[in-house]
């Protein structure tokens, strides 16, 4: 099918385009390959000529029906009204999105992110419970369970160090990162039935309990309720998105009206 494409395009009027030859031709209208730029790209070279000839084809029958269309159909006032309208909307977005980029600050600083968010936390309840903690479950065989213990409970850094190196060293299920929010869920499900409490909750006490089978250990430093708004981290991306958006918006309203008192005082419109 491609080769045929390209044998009957090269029967057709002579090359246009800066020297292209057509693809396709319907009535006075060509197909370049310039106009099919992209299509099938990345895909094997027989599922790449496969979608090109798929879209030769659709663009025939296109053309083929919007040539039957304009012998019976009569291009009103409305229909021009239309097209120009098209057209102008598409030049104008063209036009003001390069404006925009040229102004976008592209940059959300934490501050920024933390005051969105401190002005819309009621948009982000999200009916979970999550929390904040260092959590260690670990075999209760596992040797030096009670060194664990006390460096897990120890305020020095050292110690904490050494919390990781057993937890890398050994089979443990263990979460190290006290600014990493978790589902509260997902962590009661690595304990046993009613294990913590609401004391542990609030930071009161390190959580240290054997069943048997493991060690558990637990220090919660944030606990946040399902009726409490879903923690900052959970959805920076989301606001990322609507600070830039909210950007966007407002560099598109100063272009606008900066076109509009520039006009308005060089006299170049006249509303009656």
């Amino acid at each position: 099918m491609i080769i045929s494409l390209f044998t009957m395009a090269c029967w057709f009027i002579p090359e246009d385009k800066s020297g292209e030859k057509p693809l396709a031709k319907v009535a006075n209208q060509f197909l370049y390959p310039s106009d099919v730029a992209g299509i099938g790209g990345g895909l094997s070279t027989e599922d790449s000529l496969y979608q090109l000839a798929l879209h030769i084809n659709k663009w025939v029958k296109d053309e083929l029906m919007l040539s039957v269309a304009e012998d019976n159909v009569e291009t009103t006032d409305r229909i021009e009204r239309m097209v120009r309208d098209y057209k102008a909307t598409l030049i104008m977005n063209k036009y003001e999105e390069a404006l925009i980029n040229q102004r976008l600050d592209t940059e959300v600083t934490g501050q920024q992110l933390a005051d969105y968010y401190g002005e819309n936390k009621e948009q982000y309840q999200s009916g979970i419970s999550w929390v904040r903690c260092h959590f260690v479950k670990v075999k209760r065989e596992t040797p030096e369970i009670r060194q664990l213990k006390k460096w897990f409970k120890s305020d020095d850094g050292v110690d904490f160090e050494r919390v990781k190196l057993f937890c890398a060293q050994n089979k443990t299920v263990h979460i190290l990162n006290e600014d990493l929010w978790i589902e509260y869920d997902k962590l009661l499900k690595e304990l046993p039935p009613n294990m913590i409490s609401s004391r542990h909750r609030q930071r009161q006490a390190v959580l240290d309990r054997m069943d048997d089978t493991y060690q558990y250990l637990l220090l919660i430093f944030e606990y946040r309720d399902k009726e409490q708004a879903t923690p900052l981290p959970q959805v920076k991306e989301e606001i990322r998105r609507i600070l830039m958006h909210q950007r966007r918006n407002q560099i598109l309203q100063d272009i606008r009206k900066e076109v509009y008192e520039k006009a308005k005082t060089e006299g170049v419109f006249e509303i009656y």
